[in-house]
């Protein structure tokens, strides 16, 4: 679960970001607030991973804020000031979103913080979840629930547990997305497998447990499936 907070003065702005995230699986707003100095007992307690946060405001300021903190959360700027920009970067902020933005430019810097956080925790485990944007809404999919992925000329169908996702992306991205997860191989041109699902090799076609469809195996992949599998073709 992701823990944020939006620090922001203006009531538009505030209500903008928490009707966008409130859409996201996975994302909790544990606080609103209109000033840094209010946020601050909640920030000191390290529970929050994410804060939105604006740059001018009285009492505090956004940058002093984020400087104030030794190891501090995730900040994405949301601001109409594109002056502070390059300064942000160099102090490692996620995003800096310029007002006014509409709600896809919020869904980029959501979605941008996301694998920020996934990274940082990936230094001490595994990743085991596949991020999925689904037009107005952030999925977190996790792998235990993914069955298989196939392409469709400039799309993928991202089959999951719960629902069948149609993204504009190409196969070979998924697959380095997935680098890093032990069950998923790539078996065909237009196919990577979740092996967890998988229920046996039968030829060129892998039988998959329960009401999945059988997946194909092509030619050239075959020998690196067997070796996942641990066996010699």
């Amino acid at each position: 679960m992701i823990k944020c907070i939006v620090i922001d003065d203006d009531e538009l702005t505030q209500e903008m970001l928490v009707s966008t995230l409130n859409k996201i699986p996975g994302v909790e707003i544990l606080g609103v607030y209109d000033n840094a100095m209010d946020a601050m007992k909640i920030l000191k307690n390290g529970e929050i991973n994410l804060v939105f946060c604006e740059i001018l405001m009285p009492d505090m300021d956004g940058i002093t804020l984020l400087k104030s903190f030794r190891s501090p959360p995730f900040f994405v700027f949301v601001t109409g000031n594109p002056y502070y920009a390059v300064e942000s970067f160099e102090l490692n902020v996620v995003d800096y979103v310029l007002k006014p933005f509409g709600s896809d430019r919020l869904l980029k810097a959501i979605e941008k913080a996301l694998i920020f956080i996934d990274s940082e925790k990936g230094v001490n485990q595994n990743t085991n979840h596949l991020i999925i944007k689904d037009r107005s809404i952030i999925i977190i999919t996790p792998y235990d629930e993914l069955y298989y992925i196939k392409a469709d000329k400039d799309y993928v169908w991202v089959e999951t547990k719960e629902k069948r996702y149609n993204l504009w992306k190409k196969l070979i991205d998924m697959e380095s997305a997935l680098v890093s997860a032990r069950q998923f191989v790539r078996v065909h041109k237009s196919f990577i497998v979740n092996l967890d699902f998988a229920k046996r090799v039968e030829g060129n076609v892998i039988k998959m447990r329960g009401s999945i469809k059988d997946i194909p195996i092509g030619g050239q992949y075959k020998s690196g499936l067997l070796k996942r599998l641990g066996l010699n073709e």
